[in-house]
């Protein structure tokens, strides 16, 4: 990077006091470091600040928490690789770095906006769902007590539901769906407190008109979930009881959601999805165990049986595996997917999201290739491709 305007991004970073946010675009990837974007923005793990640096190819996003020497370490590190565009936002400044293809570059600085004048590890004042502000939503599905506060037995449930809609409305599709209203099926809904939150969010939040269908085998607890809808006066809001794979929607899902849908039901869920076109998929998967019975019973590659051999690593591969082989039938069908962590592992040890967006356009053969080689490495078949090619799309 120019030592034109190294020091200047370094200070900023490095200002625990102000930083808040920033993105590096236009990295060329190498061997070593393949990323195409790198991002950072402040965060607090058990109150303590952290820097988290969002390292993006074409297909993966990984991050990483830093603070004090790690942390500078980190930046060197980034500061080091040609780049075409860094924007960064301070609590006084908003700062554009641009390099032209002949490496003439370009600074603008401007006064930050009023709004982002915050710390942005301050998460009670940027989350979409904020605390402290009464919410009949919140209170009707018993997260929030009538003056605004969340219940302690609530707080990893609010944490999820913020992160999970951080993560929808981070796919940068929300408004660009053409369908009005769209159409929103969350897969296996159990208590319905995600439902109710990708309700809330998408007609009252971003003011985008939106029918949400809950599916679930327990009439018990959705004839409870209509009760609280019909009392909180939502319209195009609904609950079926059925079996996932017995749903027939009457309009193709917009947006397909399963939140925990244990073992095969995630499967079943992305089946679904995928057979009706939806345009943004985010699942987080539970138990993983169709994969799991087939790596037990057979042999394992030579290459990994002195790691197979231990019951909590075949368990764990086989939970690796199962997601890795999802979102490799995704992309062949289309869909630009990540695999990322939804929240942190002390919140709940089920903490690997799959968002995928439908992009247009074949995807590479080199993604089928790789399918069809982890396939034959391992000797299993998923049952996602099962249930796919049962349907008739593969």
């Amino acid at each position: 990077m120019s030592a034109e305007y190294r020091p200047l991004i370094e200070k900023a970073v490095l200002d625990e006091a102000a930083f808040i946010r920033a993105t590096f675009t236009g990295l060329v990837p190498t061997a070593e470091e393949p990323w195409k974007k790198v991002t950072l923005r402040t965060v607090e793990i058990r109150g303590v600040p952290h820097v988290q640096f969002s390292y993006f190819d074409e297909r993966r996003c990984i991050a990483k928490n830093y603070r004090g020497p790690e942390l500078y370490e980190a930046l060197m590190r980034l500061l080091e690789w040609p780049v075409r565009n860094v924007s960064l936002d301070t609590t006084a400044e908003s700062i554009q770095v641009t390099v032209a293809v002949n490496g003439k570059v370009a600074i603008r600085r401007q006064p930050a906006k009023a709004v982002e004048a915050v710390r942005a590890h301050d998460r009670k004042k940027s989350l979409l769902l904020p605390d402290g502000e009464p919410n009949a939503y919140l209170q009707a599905i018993g997260f929030m007590t009538k003056d605004g506060q969340i219940r302690a037995d609530k707080q990893r449930k609010f944490k999820q539901t913020n992160e999970f809609l951080k993560f929808l409305d981070q796919t940068g599709e929300l408004e660009k769906l053409d369908e009005r209203p769209i159409h929103v099926v969350d897969f296996g809904c159990g208590n319905a407190y995600l439902t109710f939150a990708v309700y809330h969010f998408l007609n009252s939040v971003k003011q985008i008109p939106t029918r949400v269908t809950g599916i679930d085998t327990r009439e018990d607890l959705l004839a409870n979930h209509r009760q609280t809808a019909a009392d909180l006066g939502w319209q195009d809001f609904s609950f079926l009881a059925q079996r996932i794979e017995e749903y027939v929607p009457d309009s193709p899902p917009t947006i397909a959601i399963a939140l925990h849908a244990c073992d095969t039901a995630t499967d079943d869920a992305l089946a679904m999805a995928i057979r009706h076109g939806s345009k943004i998929i985010l699942s987080v998967p539970c138990c993983h165990h169709h994969l799991q019975a087939q790596l037990s019973a057979a042999a394992p590659p030579a290459e990994m049986a002195a790691a197979m051999q231990h019951g909590i690593l075949l368990e764990r591969m086989g939970d690796i595996l199962t997601d890795a082989f999802r979102a490799q039938i995704l992309r062949m069908h289309g869909y630009e997917t990540d695999v990322i962590q939804f929240v942190s592992a002390e919140h709940t040890a089920k903490n690997v999201l799959i968002r995928a967006v439908l992009r247009s356009g074949s995807p590479s053969p080199r993604v089928a290739e790789e399918y069809a080689a982890m396939k034959a490495f391992w000797g299993v078949t998923p049952y996602l491709e099962k249930l796919i090619s049962a349907a008739a799309v593969v």
